[in-house]
């Protein structure tokens, strides 16, 4: 029988044999906040800020202790193979092997791309790819998001955006920048003002021989940062325009 597993990349949930989703929402916060701060200490003012704010009941301390009994219950996986919830000096502390939790996994195969993007795209783009495949949806999806729900749910987003460039760099970088097109116009549609994406975009268009396209989606995307932004693109933007316009060949791209 496996050991538990405890997702935080999507809607959370706990899975033995079949996912568990928990139904008490100050439960779930309670648990999201212990599993993001895996083997550190949360104080007791910090959890009940996570699952109050400022809307505190009286008797707040023993309504955290009565929903950590409850936590308690639900963690514990077969045969004790799960996280356990102890008590610290000013809090608790959930205690769990990393790799039983999809964050470990979305690191270690995060570090693994970055050490072969340089000098070996393929291996780094089945990591790359790997690590973005363990997003389920949006992070944390209907949690409320107090202090530390909140930071999490940043920087989790932004290593997915990370992980996109890196597979668009990788497959540019392995001749894979037809079927690159569709990915990058579908990333698009999610972060529209992300110029990584667009950027990428017109350099698979160009390099798939569509230079008209890669030049349009520059001018769309002015556009959108003049009228939404009052910005103007890049000037890492403007300079591949202009390559294009040259029908410049020899583009690099980036690791």
């Amino acid at each position: 029988m496996e050991a538990t597993r405890y997702e935080l990349l999507g809607p959370l949930q706990i899975r033995n044999e079949k996912p568990v989703r928990i139904s008490a929402p100050k439960v779930e916060i309670l648990l999201a906040a212990l599993l993001i701060r895996a083997n550190r200490p949360v104080s007791a003012e910090e959890l009940i800020s996570e699952i109050w704010g400022d809307d505190r009941p009286s008797r707040v301390r023993a309504g955290l202790h009565v929903y950590i009994s409850q936590l308690r219950k639900i963690c514990i996986g077969p045969e004790g193979r799960g996280a356990v919830i102890t008590t610290h000096a000013h809090g608790y502390v959930l205690r769990v092997d990393d790799s039983l939790t999809d964050v470990h996994d979305l690191q270690q195969l995060h570090a693994r791309g970055r050490a072969d993007q340089a000098d070996q795209p393929e291996r780094a783009f089945v990591s790359f790819t790997a690590a973005a495949a363990l997003f389920r949806g949006p992070v944390l999806a209907g949690i409320r998001d107090g202090d530390i729900v909140s930071t999490f749910i940043r920087w989790a987003e932004e290593m997915r955006l990370e992980c996109l460039e890196s597979i668009a760099r990788c497959s540019l970088r392995t001749g894979r920048h037809r079927e690159l097109v569709c990915d990058l116009t579908n990333w698009i549609d999610e972060h529209p003002f992300h110029e990584a994406f667009r950027e990428l975009l017109m350099l698979a268009l160009h390099l798939s021989g569509r230079r008209a396209e890669a030049l349009r989606e520059f001018q769309c995307a002015r556009r959108l940062m003049r009228e939404e932004l009052g910005l103007e693109p890049s000037e890492t933007m403007r300079q591949l325009q202009n390559a294009i316009l040259n029908d410049r060949r020899d583009l690099v791209v980036a690791g």
